[in-house]
């Protein structure tokens, strides 16, 4: 971004244009990782968890205090329950979820948490364990994930099948099934049009595996492979089955 922007901030018209957006330096962090040929860091490629992650949902009116806690979740196993209000988070105090986010985003692939937590009026004092990749949630919502598409698939945007789709096409519940959303058309977005890919497509296969994924799980696994690999995807097309090989970017 150096040669993009200076030091200072324009106040006249260009204060916009004159500011670098908080979106650009997450995107520049991957960026200095694919020119290397890199993998990318979990950190990277899952910036600020949202508490989801954990297995929590979040009253949004409130401070920092838990409506639902997954079964099963790190946060139930850890201890914590329905209508905690979180005052802190090792150490950090919360007042809000990008508070909490700060916190899951500085922690380490591996680590635990101390959390001072206010249950019915009376503190607590509940240990959140993180296992080996706890942060892999789902990014396929974020506008930051656009790029990540370019890099690991092409630019073809997957959803998920409904259950009447995945009926229909005999797909069982533990195998792949994603259909293109959308298949990007120009420039370097347009690598999963020239493999072969339209609008519709389901694909049933990913580089040999048909286990189920999301298009979260997809993007991590391309991402993995060096730059210019070769992504080999088993594609459904009405009554026609197709592959086709994009490379990654």
């Amino acid at each position: 971004l150096k040669d993009r922007y200076s030091t200072t901030l324009s106040t006249g018209t260009n204060v916009v244009r004159s500011c670098i957006h908080c979106h650009q330096i997450r995107e520049s962090d991957r960026l200095v990782f694919r020119s290397a040929g890199k993998p990318f860091p979990e950190s990277v490629l899952f910036p600020y968890p949202l508490p989801d992650v954990l297995g929590l949902k979040l009253d949004p009116k409130q401070r920092v205090t838990i409506t639902t806690v997954d079964a099963g979740s790190i946060a139930a196993k850890s201890g914590l329950k329905a209508g905690d209000a979180i005052e802190s988070l090792q150490g950090q105090p919360l007042l809000s979820t990008a508070d909490l986010q700060w916190v899951l985003h500085n922690a380490r692939n591996a680590d635990s948490l101390k959390a001072e937590v206010l249950r019915n009026g009376k503190p607590n004092t509940v240990i959140l364990s993180l296992p080996e990749g706890w942060r892999r949630g789902n990014i396929s919502w974020r506008p930051t994930t656009w790029d990540l598409r370019r890099m690991a698939l092409g630019g073809v945007v997957f959803e998920e099948l409904t259950d009447g789709q995945r009926a229909a096409l005999g797909l069982k519940a533990d195998e792949l099934g994603l259909r293109a959303k959308h298949v990007g058309q120009y420039g370097e977005h347009a690598a999963g049009k020239k493999a072969g890919f339209v609008k519709d497509d389901v694909i049933l296969a990913f580089n040999g595996s048909s286990r189920r994924k999301t298009e979260t799980e997809l993007i991590d696994g391309a991402l993995q492979l060096p730059k210019g690999a070769k992504v080999i995807f088993k594609v459904r097309r009405g009554a026609e089955t197709h592959e086709f090989a994009v490379p990654t970017q």
